[in-house]
């Protein structure tokens, strides 16, 4: 099913590109966590996404700012360390408030790929004991989420972007019975303009 997903995503977005009237690398560090019932102690860590972007002039003042992210997730603190492989497509309007500077704002959909939680077990050692929240015999993972995205964004030179992000999941990365744990996240990126 991954395959064929997969390849669905790179033919969507060579489709796109093909009308775009810029197409490029887009690289950001996230910092984020998970909200929710009960994640008041869920820590922050440090991930990162990395993908092709494509901007289409709708009139002077306003863009359409399509991307394909691949995207790791993680939050970890001296006791578990929490990561997430996935697939991220943020679809951003992008309004040109000057010649230099973008405020964006959109809807986002990630197909989340793998889960996996890493924790050391004082009793077996000190030895560090791995869960896959996907796999068949535990099953937390919701493979489907769907978010919102806003940032503000800055022309550092013709071909190169700059921007920051708040990334917030609308839906749970777990099931029901497991309670919510939303995605939250702070990214850095950038975005350089190749075509």
């Amino acid at each position: 099913m991954n395959k064929i997903l997969m390849s669905f995503m790179v033919l969507a977005m060579l489709a796109t590109t093909s009308f775009a009237q810029n197409v490029g690398g887009h690289l950001a560090l996230n910092f984020g966590t998970t909200i929710g019932e009960d994640n008041e102690d869920v820590p922050w860590g440090l991930g990162v996404n990395a993908g092709v972007a494509a901007k289409f002039t709708l009139i002077p003042m306003l863009d359409l700012a399509p991307e394909i992210d691949f995207e790791m997730r993680r939050a970890s603190d001296d006791d578990v360390t929490w990561t997430t492989m996935a697939i991220n497509i943020p679809v951003l309007l992008r309004v040109n408030v000057m010649p230099q500077l973008f405020l964006e704002v959109g809807p986002t959909v990630a197909f989340l790929l793998s889960s996996e939680m890493e924790t050391d077990v004082d009793e077996l050692g000190g030895a560090t004991v791995s869960m896959d929240l996907g796999s068949d015999e535990i099953d937390v993972l919701e493979t489907f989420e769907l978010g919102l995205a806003a940032g503000a964004g800055f022309t550092v030179m013709p071909k190169l972007d700059l921007n920051f992000r708040v990334a917030m999941g609308l839906t749970s990365l777990v099931s029901d019975d497991f309670g919510e744990a939303k995605n939250l996240q702070l990214q850095l990126g950038g975005t350089y303009w190749f075509l």
